[in-house]
């Protein structure tokens, strides 16, 4: 059993991004909690020294009743910092007791539950009671024993209530990092962006251009260098492939031309041999075949040297289409045909030319959609442009072999086990000439029961 793939996120920006606000998330995430550990055992040393020093004063050694209920006002106004504004509890508590006279002194708001026993030292120590959490100090003056208490549970919600602001805070700071985070991320993409927009406008038709390593920044200057050699290789192998594609197709045309003439004068003087005519009628068809061959190998050949030059003139594809259609119910009148024209579809470009390419797709309609199915022809205008869509029912095409459809020599596997005639140039040449007037040549649908190729043309000019 394979192992499971740790999630990957393939947008470079999206992980530098989080990685940037991460990290800084982690470092501000430690600084407050190290921050607001340190401010809490602040708070508690702080709060236990003030109680020490008011232990330590000389006010809690008198025995006069009248005076305790000032000191107790003035350790709440001592202490009152600590305590939540809106509160309106007493902070701090006091009692004091006379070791002969009995209780001198205890707060209003003393706990009856707070039980504090007399202690042998002065060591501050924390209790319980009344549900509140309690800070208490003794001290001894003759025979008055004084307790002292602070409510640490008000200095605790005071201090909550601010480190939960300060965490808001820290909150809006992390958004806005990773706000920077995202920025910077997009700035520091761009000169890759810059290099992909460089590298897309180099086509197969012009390999000569190559990419500047100085205009580029330092980082990538390697890349750049690495991707000027491939493209030096590519145009060394490119121009070897098309120029012995053109050789070839040349040095072909002639010896080929030369053979159909004789075959066609031999075919006319067989008349009298019907085994000798058939023979040399099956030999006149092949070499047909193998001149349309070298004849769509020459215009590729054209095509990939940037040469496939197209007389444009003003026409209307729309005659052509129907004069297509007019063949399509010749050659298969048992497939139903849906024609959908608008009356015009003024062009520019070369009637004969622009007629192959349709006739191409037509053809493989026929050809290779499913038997006695229906094919349809539709004209529109779709942008700037015209677009015709020859659709035909069909079983579907494996869609491994999709995207290969255009490549020369290229035939699915269907058209062999049908064994259906044909080379593999017709769909590469029809995109080329698609290509020269402007336009493109697509596979825009292809579900399992109906396939659609989509040609796409400029309007004419006078629109």
């Amino acid at each position: 059993m394979k192992p499971a793939r740790r999630p990957f996120i393939r947008s470079f920006r999206i992980r530098i991004a989080l990685i940037t606000t991460g990290l800084a998330v982690g470092v501000i995430a430690v600084l407050f909690v190290a921050s607001a550990l340190a401010v809490v055992a602040r708070r508690a040393s702080i709060l236990d020294r003030m109680m020490v020093a008011h232990l330590a004063g000389p006010g809690f050694g008198t025995r006069s009743p009248a005076v305790w209920p000032s000191i107790d006002a003035h350790l709440n106004a001592s202490f009152s910092g600590f305590a939540p504004v809106e509160s309106t509890e007493n902070f701090a508590i006091l009692r004091a007791v006379d070791d002969q006279a009995g209780p001198l002194y205890q707060s209003p708001n003393w706990p009856a539950s707070l039980l504090v026993p007399e202690a042998t030292d002065s060591e501050l120590r924390t209790y319980y009671g009344g549900g509140t959490q309690w800070r208490i100090g003794q001290t001894r003056r003759g025979s008055v024993v004084v307790q002292l208490g602070v409510n640490t549970t008000l200095s605790e919600a005071q201090l909550m209530a601010t480190i939960w602001r300060f965490g808001g805070a820290v909150v809006l700071l992390c958004l806005a990092v990773g706000g920077v985070a995202w920025y910077l991320a997009g700035r520091a993409m761009r000169p890759i962006e810059h290099l992909s927009g460089v590298m897309e406008r180099i086509r197969a038709s012009d390999l000569r251009q190559r990419v500047a390593a100085d205009e580029e920044v330092l980082e990538f200057e390697r890349l750049v260098t690495v991707f000027n050699d491939m493209l030096d290789r590519l145009e060394r192998s490119f121009l070897q492939s098309a120029r012995f594609s053109g050789d070839a197709a040349h040095e072909l045309r002639t010896p080929v031309s030369i053979l159909q003439g004789e075959l066609e004068r031999a075919f006319e003087r067989a008349a009298a041999y019907p085994e000798l005519e058939q023979s040399l009628a099956d030999m006149l068809d092949e070499v047909r075949r193998l001149d349309n061959v070298v004849r769509k190998l020459l215009m590729l050949s054209r095509a990939d040297a940037g040469q496939l030059q197209i007389p444009l003139q003003a026409l209307d594809l729309v005659p052509i289409l129907r004069e297509l259609a007019d063949d399509l119910d010749m050659m298969a009148p048992e497939r139903p045909l849906r024609l959908d024209l608008p009356p015009r579809m003024d062009a520019l470009g070369d009637a004969d030319l622009l007629r192959q390419v349709l006739q191409n797709l037509v053809s493989n309609a026929v050809k290779y959609g499913v038997s006695e199915g229906w094919i349809a022809i539709a004209g529109r205008r779709s942008g700037a442009g015209w677009q015709i869509d020859v659709a035909n029912a069909s079983a579907g095409i494996a869609f491994e072999q999709r995207d290969r459809l255009f490549d020369r020599f290229y035939r699915a596997s269907h058209a062999y086990n049908r064994r259906i005639s044909g080379v593999g140039l017709g769909l590469a040449l029809a995109r080329e000439i698609a290509r020269a007037h402007g336009g493109e040549l697509k596979l825009s649908d292809c579900s399992p029961s109906q396939v659609t190729f989509s040609l796409t043309l400029p309007l004419a000019t006078t629109q």
